[in-house]
C-alpha cells in the first residue's frame, strides 16, 4: 500500500490532463467521469485507509494547484472541488468531520510556522508587481480599456494571482490610489520639519509634491484620466491626507497674520485655489511628456503663490489699462 501512496501522491501528465477537463467542466461534469478518476487514483477498494486518505489529500492539493494555474473561476470551483474531494472520502467510509479537519489542518499547515516571515515578504513582492504592472497598464489604457489579463501578463503573474490579491479591476484601481497617496503622505511626514516657519512649511511640501510626481508621472497620468469616474473618490482621499496637515498649517498661518507676514484671507478658499494652481501647472508638465523635472517649476510657483504676478515696483496704472 505504501507503494500506491507513493505513486498517487502527485498525478502522472495523464491524471492531470483529466482532472483539469473535470474542474473546468464545474458542476456540469458527469458524475460517471469523476467515478472513473477516482477508481483510476484509488482503486477499487470500496474503503479508504489511512495511506489513501493521505493520497486524497494530496490529489486535493493538486487540483487546487490546477485551479490556480488554470486561471479557473476560483471561489467557485474550488467550492465544487472541496464538496468533491469530501464526498468521495465519505462514499469510500470516511468520516467526514475527519476528513475534513485533516484537509483545513493540511491547507492551514501551509499558511504558519517558521517560514512566515519569508512567505509574507513574497506576498508583498507578489502585491508590489501587481500594483506596478496595474500603474503602466492603467496610464497607458486607461481603467476601462485595461483588462486583468493584460495586467498579470505585463506582471509575468497569472490571472488567478491576482485574482487572489485582489477581488476585482475596481479594488486593484482603487488600492493602487491609496497605496501612492499612502506613500505620499510618508514622504510629507517625514520631510517637514514642524519647527519651520509657515514660508518654508508650504515650500517643502511643494517641492515634496513636485518631486513624488516627478517619480510617479504614470500616476498623475490615471488620475487626470479618471477623472470622471474616479475624480470624487480620488480628490476626497487625497485631499482627506493633505488636510492631515491642515491643523498645524491653519495654527503657522494664524501666527504669521498675527504677525503682519500674511494676509487676512479665509484659509480654505486659499488652500483650494493654490491646489487648483498647481494642479493646472502639473497638467502642462504631463502635457510635455514629462520632458522637463516638475520641481524646475516650483520657483515660480512659489514666487507667484507668495507674492503674485504684478510687479509691485510698477506704478499702479501701467498694471492695467485703466487710468489711475
Amino acid at each position: 500500500m505504501a507503494g500506491c501512496m507513493e505513486k498517487y501522491s502527485q498525478l502522472d501528465q495523464e491524471k492531470r490532463t483529466v482532472l483539469l477537463s473535470l474542474l473546468s467542466q464545474d458542476t456540469t461534469a458527469d458524475p460517471t467521469a469523476w467515478q472513473l478518476f477516482w477508481q483510476d487514483v484509488l482503486g477499487d477498494d470500496a474503503g479508504v485507509g489511512g495511506e489513501d486518505l493521505e493520497t486524497l489529500v494530496s490529489v486535493f492539493d493538486e487540483g487546487i494547484s490546477q485551479i490556480t494555474a488554470a486561471n479557473l473561476e476560483v471561489e467557485t470551483v474550488i467550492s465544487q472541488w472541496v464538496k468533491e474531494v469530501i464526498g468521495i472520502a465519505k462514499r469510500r467510509g470516511s468520516d467526514q468531520a475527519d476528513f475534513s479537519e485533516r484537509l483545513l489542518t493540511r491547507q492551514l499547515s501551509k499558511q504558519v510556522g517558521p517560514r512566515d516571515q519569508g512567505r509574507v515578504h513574497q506576498t508583498s513582492d507578489t502585491r508590489e508587481k501587481i500594483l506596478t504592472a496595474a500603474l503602466e497598464v492603467f496610464s497607458s489604457k486607461g481603467f476601462h480599456g485595461t483588462t486583468v489579463d493584460e495586467i498579470a501578463e505585463r506582471a509575468e503573474l497569472g490571472k488567478g494571482t491576482v485574482y487572489r490579491h485582489f477581488h476585482s479591476k475596481r479594488g486593484l484601481f482603487s488600492e493602487l490610489i491609496r497605496s501612492k497617496v499612502a506613500e505620499l503622505e510618508q514622504a510629507v511626514a517625514g520631510a517637514i520639519d514642524p519647527r519651520a516657519d509657515v514660508l518654508e512649511f508650504i515650500e517643502a511640501y511643494l517641492r515634496i509634491y513636485f518631486a513624488f510626481f516627478d517619480r510617479n508621472r504614470n500616476l498623475y497620468k490615471v488620475l487626470i484620466q479618471e477623472q470622471s469616474d474616479f475624480g470624487a473618490e480620488v480628490k476626497a482621499l487625497y485631499i482627506g491626507n493633505i488636510l492631515k496637515k491642515v491643523p498645524l498649517l491653519k495654527r503657522k498661518i494664524l501666527q504669521a497674520t498675527k504677525s503682519g507676514l500674511l494676509k487676512q484671507m479665509d484659509f480654505h478658499t486659499v488652500f483650494y485655489g493654490v491646489m487648483g494652481f498647481i494642479d493646472g501647472i502639473m497638467q502642462k508638465w504631463l502635457a510635455s511628456d514629462g520632458e522637463y523635472s516638475l520641481v524646475d517649476d516650483l520657483p515660480t510657483v512659489i514666487e507667484t503663490v507668495f507674492y503674485g504676478f504684478v510687479n509691485p515696483e510698477l506704478p499702479k496704472e501701467s498694471a492695467g489699462d485703466q487710468p489711475s
